[in-house]
């Protein structure tokens, strides 16, 4: 009698915790697509989608330059995956940094920001 329940609390244990799987580990860095730098109301504005299947998004920032100095922003989540945020008047260049969850990273290219929109 004592094997028996010995072998069930086993299968049971074996069960409740997916069968002894392994880690799955996650090594791929997220995803950026469909950037968007341009001007609304006087205030420049980048845009991506990012994405990551295995652990998700930590963060998005871009990496600005304005000026003579270089600035971090950090890009809010307005939708699904589409990530925004407002960068300083003088920005000539922008680079946008997404983190997974794992801690891997993509960057994207440099992108050379459009001058401001004439006042009317």
């Amino acid at each position: 009698m004592r094997k028996q329940w010995m072998g069930l609390v086993l299968m049971i244990g074996l069960a409740g915790c997916g069968g002894g799987g392994g880690v799955i580990t996650d090594t791929a860095a997220p995803q950026i697509s469909q950037v968007e730098l341009g001007w609304r109301s006087q205030t420049l504005y980048v845009s991506a989608v990012v994405q990551d299947a295995e652990t998700g998004v930590a963060s998005v920032v871009a990496r600005v330059v304005a000026g003579n100095q270089t600035q971090t922003v950090v890009l809010q989540l307005q939708s699904a995956s589409r990530y925004e945020g407002a960068l300083p008047s003088n920005t000539a260049r922008v680079t946008l940094i997404a983190r997974d969850h794992a801690g891997n990273e993509r960057t994207t290219d440099e992108l050379i920001a459009p001058p401001p929109n004439p006042p009317f």
